[in-house]
């Protein structure tokens, strides 16, 4: 386990991260009376909070410092905060929706068309599952659908075919969706909402959270495409210090990887859908 920072980059986005590997005592030796917390945990569920405060109370340490929440949650905080409060479709009010696709298909949506003939068995779990699959790798963000098209398009025949249709029919499910309702998607469509506000300058950052210091993401051992995105917000918005506490066998890619991640133009931008 390394006892130092694994990276920090020089690039100006990422400056302001330090990543680190088994090092979760760091974060615990900053426990202190608070009278409002100045660090916020990001930890993707819930489990990582509860392990950390459990840590916490075995050593009577206070927690007054920390604020643990999930990124989501703080992308609805900053949302909320200028315009009503935001509201998403949860995966039962996603799957319901797609419950409703049209079985025959003349009567199918063009753009998923291609989808569900070539999987005629496909069911909405399937369909959701293909959805976030294309949400987690590339944030709908335009330059990440065209790399994802390039390496499919390398792929020899007929897996070319089958990688394409995935790609196109996780966009065209987001579509149908996003077509059928007047909230969110998915709650990672507010975190994408979110990180556009970050990057355009928006003081709600500091209207928030103004007593914030840090901010450390924990438990980590991959980074999905709208977190990543999140992160260049954070980075454009702040001048918090960011942590990123990654987890054994996959903090060594992780740290090598990050920059190029980060380094996608206007992140939280949507493909035209």
């Amino acid at each position: 386990m390394s006892t130092h920072p694994l990276h920090t980059t020089d690039d100006d986005v990422a400056s302001q991260i330090s990543m680190y590997c088994g090092e979760q005592e760091r974060l615990l030796n900053r426990a202190d009376r608070t009278a409002t917390p100045t660090e916020l945990v990001l930890a993707p569920t819930e489990l990582h909070q509860r392990n950390l405060q459990r840590r916490l109370r075995e050593r009577t340490q206070p927690q007054n410092a920390f604020e643990f929440v999930d990124p989501k949650t703080v992308a609805e905080v900053l949302l909320g905060a200028a315009d009503p409060a935001p509201t998403s479709l949860d995966r039962v009010d996603r799957l319901a929706l797609l419950q409703s696709l049209p079985a025959e298909t003349a009567d199918q949506p063009p753009g998923l068309r291609p989808l569900l003939s070539a999987r005629r068995d496909t069911r909405p779990q399937q369909l959701e599952q293909i959805r976030s699959e294309v949400e987690s790798m590339t944030n709908f963000h335009p330059d990440r659908i065209a790399a994802l098209r390039d390496i499919t398009d390398e792929f020899a025949t007929p897996i070319a075919d089958e990688a394409t249709t995935l790609v196109d029919g996780g966009i065209a499910v987001e579509t149908w969706l996003r077509d059928r309702t007047v909230k969110a998607v998915s709650k990672t469509a507010l975190l994408r909402r979110a990180t556009r506000r970050l990057i355009g300058g928006d003081e709600v950052w500091t209207d928030c959270y103004p007593d914030i210091e840090r901010i450390s993401l924990v438990g980590v051992s991959s980074i999905p495409a709208p977190e990543v995105d999140f992160l260049h917000g954070l980075c454009t918005a702040t001048t918090a210090d960011i942590e990123l506490h990654l987890r054994p066998g996959t903090s060594e890619y992780l740290t090598t990887r990050l920059p190029d991640l980060l380094s996608i133009d206007y992140p939280g931008r949507e493909v035209n859908l």
